[in-house]
């Protein structure tokens, strides 16, 4: 068992997350690796690449995906106002699409049974960047504040587990450490609640740091992002800690986000014109509506419809 730092007060592991709410604009240079999990095809591998990442809040969103150096090709672009999403890729050349839709808070994922059945061309293009969502990268680095409205409720646990040893010289390969967990409740008015977020908290490092934070979705308990947060490093000389590597990993949406920051790169705070977050189809990619049925969908609708109603045509067009 590791030692473990001095005791703190749930509050203060509230205020902590909250304290959050003070970052406006977020701006970073980083590099970002990128899995799937979903076997849909060969092709569904993506390089390595570098990314200008900005944020602002509420959940304004712009990722450059640029391949490293000695290339200077562009993989991907993304933005979002908060509503909508815009997603281009580039490179994979099979893979070049413009890709866009609603940033549903609970949205109809895409499965991988579903992607490998499906006949529609949009779909088995898209693969599983089709469940990419910009929010799923906004609640990563602008976490939102734990409302004090009557409607959310919160409690922590204490509890330990074990891990593999952050050292190689270790005589054992397993140490045991001790956390804090921060849950995260909504009320409804049928007086059910429902999980929305866990907060993780290493009690065996310096400071007691934020670690993982999860996320849950369609008021069932059904896991969204799994995000860890490791290494650490003062911004721009402030007191502000930031996690160097950020991992965002979706995998009930068949992928996972690594992001390693540049500490020189990143900006708190900063001016950020509107043209910040567009993006336009300028090079003409074949465009994906994630909001349009797809062809199975839309065959599936017509087989239910209901048949006609003679009597009422009657009443409607007499002869």
């Amino acid at each position: 068992m590791l030692h473990a730092n001095d005791p703190l007060a749930t509050n203060v592991l509230v205020d902590r997350i909250n304290s959050y709410s003070q970052l406006v604009s977020f701006s970073a240079q980083s590099s970002i690796e990128v899995k799937v999990y979903f076997a849909t095809a060969a092709s569904d591998k993506y390089p390595a690449g570098n990314l200008l990442i900005s944020l602002q809040r509420p959940e304004k969103i712009r990722m450059i995906v640029t391949a490293p150096a000695p290339l200077t090709r562009d993989i991907a672009d993304m933005t979002s106002d908060g509503s909508q999403f815009r997603l281009a890729v580039y490179y994979p050349t099979e893979k070049r699409a413009f890709i866009h839709g609603s940033n549903l808070g609970d949205y109809k994922r895409i499965n991988e049974q579903e992607l490998k059945e499906t006949a529609d061309p949009r779909l088995r293009n898209a693969g599983a960047l089709a469940n990419i969502r910009p929010q799923h990268l906004t609640e990563a680095f602008l976490i939102r504040p734990i409302a004090e409205d009557g409607r959310t409720d919160f409690f922590r646990e204490e509890l330990t587990q074990l891990e593999p040893s952050d050292h190689a010289d270790k005589k054992s390969p397993l140490v045991r450490r001790a956390y804090y967990v921060l849950y995260v409740l909504d009320h409804h008015d049928n007086g059910k609640s429902a999980l929305r977020r866990k907060f993780w908290f290493d009690r065996t490092r310096p400071g007691t740091p934020l670690v993982r934070q999860q996320t849950f979705e369609n008021g069932g308990g059904k896991l969204g992002s799994d995000i860890f947060y490791t290494g650490e490093f003062k911004v721009n000389a402030s007191q502000k800690s930031w996690p160097t590597t950020t991992v965002i990993d979706r995998l009930n949406d068949g992928y996972s986000l690594a992001l390693e920051l540049d500490p020189d790169s990143i900006q708190i705070n900063g001016e950020m014109p509107a043209t910040a977050f567009r993006l336009e189809n300028v090079q003409q990619l074949k465009e994906i509506d994630l909001d349009q049925p797809t062809k199975a969908e839309a065959d599936r609708s017509k087989d239910h419809q209901p048949p006609p109603n003679k009597n009422l045509q009657k009443r409607l067009h007499p002869q």
